[in-house]
């Protein structure tokens, strides 16, 4: 089959696959995995030897053409307010604490391999962790955004997510090294290490930065939607293949330019017309990324050759949630004593929420293939990946609903739903009483009917307690929402005093340090 055929097949399970998602609220990327593997399932069965869908998740593909689109669309959304708010717990946990996770999963995986007598080493068990140390959330981010998760949460896996793709790249290639697979470097002493880390973040930081404001000044000077979502196309791709090209973090790049030009370009600089066409092809070209990315992985993974190893894959998935439970709770508490400490179930939400995906298995598949290991461990990234993916996916809504995270948006049409059947009710006995008061209705027939009407008056009272209680919870919602929007006005105001010279550094710096904590504390409830 050719490309352009592949392509188009692709597109066609993807939209059924987004429909029938939608209908039965099933999580849409983990349904286009299941799809994927079923294809490939069919494929194995039915088709010849020689048969070939003609379209794989190859590197280059991921990272030189779909995974820019992905993470510029999700920097470019990404409030840099709600980022000051929570920057601490998302910086540690993508940075420091995904190193020393690497080096927790890394230790556990190699007592798994000695214990089942698999001969790879304890630096092999150190690149399978840092293949599976990106993590995936893009199932749970969207149905934290369906259903209303409270804000921090979403802020923080989100933010995580974000940053630490590049640095579990990072990662892979210092290990890649130390075993001599790197294509372009085999030096690991400790000037090479700080050379190397120092060019692949600051860099990228440089290239994406400079990008990012270029464009964010680039959109002040023009006002036409159609130029606008043409250079903000250029920023993706340009910052990411700019630092790729340079030996710096493409990732990284592209991150910090899409978080610019989000932040800086499209408020100051967009019209609202142009700001809303800019948004939309980006959510578009997202959909478009993601439905692709995740029916090549279920493409991609072959049942049969997992099941033989599913021991190994059950004791390194069940090893992998334990050193991310350990980080986890290890560190989220302490950096949040200052805002009330997190309950356990948003401690257990991103534990648990920590998916893998294309990014662990591309890693796994650019190994060298004259690489001794690389089959079993190809075949062991993909098979952990299979069970984040379906097992944690799938079970995500549940865990979130029995720790009472849930805001669902269904309350509020229940509500609705509440008011009207009890006004109707209570419209339609007046009725009947001023019938019978004018003596318009017989007896027997406003008996019946005025019966039937009580019955179901008296089954709406039972239910107003819970009428109640979900109008309170939305009243709630409202309220925080709109003071948050209050302060983050009076930020701005704060701001505009400063520049324009009505107030000092210090006397700012106070004011804006006291909204910053009334924020804090609304995020966390």
């Amino acid at each position: 089959m050719s490309v352009s055929m592949a392509f188009i097949l692709l597109l066609i399970m993807a939209s059924l696959v987004a429909m029938v998602a939608r209908k039965w609220q099933f999580p849409y990327t983990v349904a286009l995995v299941a799809t994927g593997m079923a294809m490939s399932l069919l494929s194995d069965r039915l088709m010849p030897v020689s048969f070939d869908i003609g379209l794989h998740l190859s590197p280059d593909l991921l990272f030189l053409v779909l995974l820019p689109v992905l993470v510029y669309e999700a920097a470019f959304h990404f409030d840099l307010h709600d980022f000051k708010g929570s920057w601490k717990s998302i910086v540690t946990l993508a940075a420091p604490g995904l190193i020393v996770g690497l080096f927790i999963a890394g230790s556990m995986f190699y007592g798994i391999f000695s214990l089942l007598g698999i001969p790879l080493s304890f630096t092999v068990a150190l690149l399978v962790a840092a293949m599976l140390s990106a993590t995936d959330p893009v199932a749970v981010i969207s149905m934290f955004r369906e259903m209303g998760v409270p804000r921090r949460l979403g802020i923080l896996m989100e933010g995580e997510s974000l940053l630490n793709d590049g640095v579990a790249v990072v990662a892979f290639s210092m290990v890649l090294v130390a075993l001599g697979l790197h294509p372009y470097y085999s030096d690991l002493s400790a000037g090479f290490v700080v050379q190397f880390l120092g060019w692949e973040i600051f860099g990228a930081l440089l290239i994406g930065g400079l990008v990012g404001f270029g464009l964010s000044w680039l959109t002040t000077q023009i006002d036409d939607h159609l130029i606008e979502i043409t250079l903000t196309t250029v920023a993706a791709y340009g910052s990411f293949l700019l630092a790729d090209k340079a030996h710096a973090s493409g990732v990284i790049a592209c991150l910090v330019a899409g978080m610019l030009t989000g932040n800086f370009g499209a408020k100051y600089g967009m019209s609202p017309t142009t700001r809303i066409a800019v948004v939309t092809f980006w959510e578009y070209a997202a959909f478009l990324a993601n439905s692709i990315i995740f029916l090549l992985v279920g493409l991609e993974i072959h049942l049969a050759r997992l099941a033989g190893r599913w021991l190994p894959i059950l004791l390194l998935w069940l090893a992998l949630l334990l050193a991310r439970s350990i980080l986890v709770t290890g560190t989220i508490p302490w950096l949040e004593r200052r805002e009330g400490k997190m309950r356990w179930g948003r401690l257990v939400a991103i534990s648990w929420g920590g998916l893998r995906g294309g990014i662990a298995m591309v890693l796994a598949l650019s190994l060298p293939r004259t690489w001794p290991h690389r089959g079993l461990v190809v075949d062991l990234v993909f098979g952990v990946c299979v069970l984040t993916i379906m097992v944690q996916g799938l079970s995500m809504r549940k865990l979130l609903g029995w720790f009472g995270l849930i805001m669902d948006k269904s309350g509020v049409l229940a509500l609705e739903e509440y008011r009207g059947k009890y006004r109707s009710v209570q419209d339609a006995l007046r009725y009947l009483d001023q019938r019978k008061a004018n003596g318009t209705v017989d007896e027997d027939v406003f008996d019946t009917v005025h019966s039937e009407l009580s019955k179901e008056l008296d089954e709406l009272e039972t239910l107003r307690p819970d009428a109640e209680e979900i109008e309170q919870r939305i009243k709630k919602e409202r309220e925080i929402e709109l003071t948050r929007q209050v302060i983050q006005l009076r930020k701005d105001a704060l701001k505009r005093a400063l520049v324009d010279g009505h107030i000092s550094d210090g006397v700012a710096r106070k004011l804006i340090g006291e909204m910053d904590e009334r924020l804090h504390e609304l995020v966390d409830n």
